[in-house]
């Protein structure tokens, strides 16, 4: 058929030899419905409706013939874009829509309502869609709403839905329902919603279905675990999650339809193609190239069987000969992931997978090669090291493994550290267990986690912390200075990097100094002697990782065991008093003295002559007069609150060991190494020609608090001192 031809004959009016190519056309299987359809609705712009409508006629007849009713209506559906004013067209959907929807009692009353005359064809068919779509009991998404609404009830006479958004009934006209979005029946957020019995019913009798509803309803097709337990807590309550997922986890992880990835909490993901779980298992380990990835699925395929018992021998069996053909590759360059092939291998072999068995001989030369033991931690990961570890402890003799796990036990995490010295202990390797732990005392910014797990485990009712309180050189200051020390590098460590790492560290740390609110270290403050406490407390102040609250209760602990410590350290310069010698207190008296007793009553009889003059509002005697009395009365005031404030320098203050008020320090110039001699003494008492300071002046106050062999800083920069205190004695 030529569609050309058709057109050029319509465009020129000559309908009668249209009509016989018409004819003509209907009986091509092959006609395009879309290009034939326009040349009626040209035929129609031309006047000719009546001969328009019978070409159109024959249009629907002839697909109907060849095809069936289905196709008859899928021809006027598309007409009715193309030649909405057609009356013939409206009268067959008329016909047609009711024909497809006896099921729906509403089907012809709306169809007759929505496809009325004046009412334009596209739209109204547009509209009808829907309403028949929305029966009761459908659901759909509407602009206004962040919820789903369920259709309640179908007003057909008047073209209008009752539609329930959780519970709240709103009645939707025509317009705005032809604006809503129609959802699936199985729409799950629906469900969850209006059904809740139906996927109760569905996640008790079959999970992977109930999971593949939750899925599709996704639009990634993709699901957290934290998701799935929120739609079935919302259902069935927590109290049911722990059954119904030990249940349904194993269901899952063998489905055809979803993947689930990820161990502990796993992500869910629908299939495209229904594909086994072993063969899903298959393709992954080949799109794994690199060896740690690769060794890591096959530790985490191997613990899935171990705990689900639902993996085939057959496919046990290639994971572990997966993994015991990247041990020969590996042995020159990483031993320590060749060592990991071995036990994974022995491993698949313990849970009955068809590999070869392990030679111990061959183990212990790879063992052999790993000269840094301490490595393993960082490069295998918490779950391989533990399985490596007890590959090592099966395929070497006593003596052997258990000093390898000694020299492994510092650079692990709290679960494995815990676990290792439990094991030692019982295999009666304490000097092994001990060696170690004094590895971690002495560099515990290498051994932040174990170092922690040792604090809380020191001090608790277990076996495990009686024998480690029972060790020697495991005592309650070594390990306190230890966390001290840990805390000052990390603190100062963060406030270079913001890094989360180093948050978790001084959280853990904090928390271990609080441990049993602080009774550990109350008990062994007790304990201690004045000059430990001395440097505790120095440690303490200037630790750069403990919390403020934190760094109270100790110091306040501290306190209350050796009060001493803190009266020795007082800081008499940093109270708000005026600090001073008898003779100073005496001479800045006799000033207030003078200032009252003579000043005051001379400018007062100046005042009285200068009155006496006449004029006051010209007397410049009087006025200045009047000034220096002002200027005496300030004065006198000033000096009266400097002496409510003032007090003496006590002999405490003169003798203590470190510079104070009242003492006299000798210091050498570390530029020039010539010895220098300042006394430091009271606001009134200062004279500097001499040496002699306010204990105020700046100066001064850069050596208050210094011990011998400290140094001291002074000066802007360009012009900076430094000196090395030598000696602090009594300057009175």
């Amino acid at each position: 058929m030529n569609l050309i031809k058709l057109k050029k004959l319509a465009n020129s009016r000559q309908f009668t030899e249209l009509e016989v190519l018409w004819s003509e056309a209907l009986d091509e299987p092959e006609a395009e419905v879309e290009e034939m359809l326009r040349v009626a609705a040209q035929v129609r712009r031309l006047g000719e409706e009546e001969r328009a409508d019978a070409m159109l006629q024959g249009l629907l007849h002839a697909h109907e013939q060849r095809h069936d009713r289905h196709a008859r209506l899928d021809v006027a559906r598309q007409a009715a874009v193309l030649l909405p004013a057609s009356t013939l067209l409206r009268r067959e959907l008329r016909q047609l829509m009711p024909a497809f929807h006896t099921d729906y009692e509403h089907a012809g009353t709306l169809t007759s309502r929505l496809l009325a005359e004046g009412i334009a064809l596209p739209d109204g068919l547009a509209v009808l869609d829907r309403f028949l779509q929305l029966r009761p009991g459908s659901f759909l998404s509407d602009r206004s709403h962040l919820e789903p609404g369920m259709v309640e009830e179908v007003d057909a006479e008047h073209t209008r839905l009752t539609v329930s958004f959780s519970g709240r009934r709103e009645v939707m006209e025509r317009a705005r329902v032809g604006e809503v979005i129609v959802l699936p029946p199985d729409h799950f957020p629906s469900l969850l919603l209006y059904r809740p019995d139906e996927l109760r019913r569905l996640a008790a009798d079959d999970p992977e279905a109930f999971v593949v509803k939750a899925l599709t309803s996704t639009r990634d097709r993709t699901l957290a675990h934290r998701e799935l337990r929120t739609h079935y807590v919302a259902l069935h309550g927590e109290d049911g999650w722990t059954n119904w997922w030990k249940k349904a986890r194993l269901v899952l992880k063998t489905s055809t339809r979803i993947e689930m990835t990820g161990s502990g909490q796993p992500t869910f993901h629908l299939l495209r193609q229904e594909r086994s779980y072993e063969d899903r298992v298959r393709e992954q380990l080949r799109g794994l190239t690199e060896p740690a990835p690769r060794l890591q699925f096959i530790l985490e395929r191997l613990g899935e069987a171990r705990r689900d018992k639902s993996v085939s021998r057959e496919m046990i069996g290639e994971l572990g000969n997966a993994a015991a053909r990247l041990a020969g590759p590996l042995l020159e360059k990483d031993a320590a992931l060749t060592l990991a092939c071995l036990a994974l291998h022995a491993e698949a072999a313990e849970l009955g997978g068809d590999v070869a068995e392990v030679n111990p001989r061959a183990a212990a030369q790879v063992i052999a090669r790993i000269h840094e033991p301490a490595i393993l931690p960082s490069h295998l990961g918490d779950r391989l090291l533990q399985l490596v570890l007890a590959f090592v402890r099966r395929v070497l003799p006593a003596e052997q493994w258990t000093v390898f796990w000694g020299r492994v036990l510092p650079r692990t995490g709290r679960m494995t550290a815990d676990m290792m010295a439990r094991e030692l202990l019982a295999a009666g390797q304490e000097r092994v267990l001990v060696s170690a732990l004094e590895d971690v005392l002495s560099h515990p910014t290498a051994s932040p986690e174990v170092l922690g797990w040792l604090w809380r485990t020191r001090f608790a009712d277990t076996k495990t912390g009686q024998s480690l309180a029972a060790m020697k050189g495991l005592g309650v200051g070594r390990l306190m200075n230890a966390l001290l020390d840990l805390m000052d590098a990390t603190g100062r460590m963060t406030a270079l990097s913001d890094d989360k790492r180093l948050r978790k560290v001084l959280e853990q740390g904090q928390e271990g100094l609080e441990l049993h609110d602080g009774e550990p270290i109350r008990v062994y403050l007790s304990a201690t002697g004045p000059e430990e406490a001395r440097g505790l407390k120095e440690r303490i102040e200037r630790n750069g990782g403990i919390r403020a609250s934190t760094r109270t209760s100790l110091l306040g602990w501290l306190r209350t065991a050796h009060p001493e410590v803190f009266a020795e350290m007082s800081r008499p310069w940093e109270e708000d008093v005026y600090y001073t010698t008898m003779s100073g207190l005496q001479h800045r008296q006799a000033a207030l003295d003078e200032l009252v007793q003579v000043d005051l009553p001379a400018v007062a009889r100046q005042i009285g002559e200068a009155a006496s003059h006449g004029d006051l509002s010209e007397n410049a005697e009087y006025t200045a007069a009047l000034e220096k009395r002002d200027q005496i009365t300030s004065r006198a005031t000033r000096l009266e609150g400097e002496l409510a404030r003032a007090k003496i320098i006590t002999d405490e203050m003169v003798r203590s060991a470190f510079v104070n008020v009242g003492t006299r320090v000798r210091v050498r110039d570390l530029v020039t190494n010539v010895e220098e001699t300042y006394s430091f003494l009271g606001v009134w008492d200062s004279q500097p020609e001499v040496g002699i300071l306010s204990y105020r002046a700046p100066l001064a106050m850069a050596f208050m608090g210094a011990r011998p062999g400290d140094q001291v800083e002074y000066g802007e920069e360009g012009e900076r001192r430094h000196w090395e205190v030598l000696e602090v004695g009594p300057a009175l």
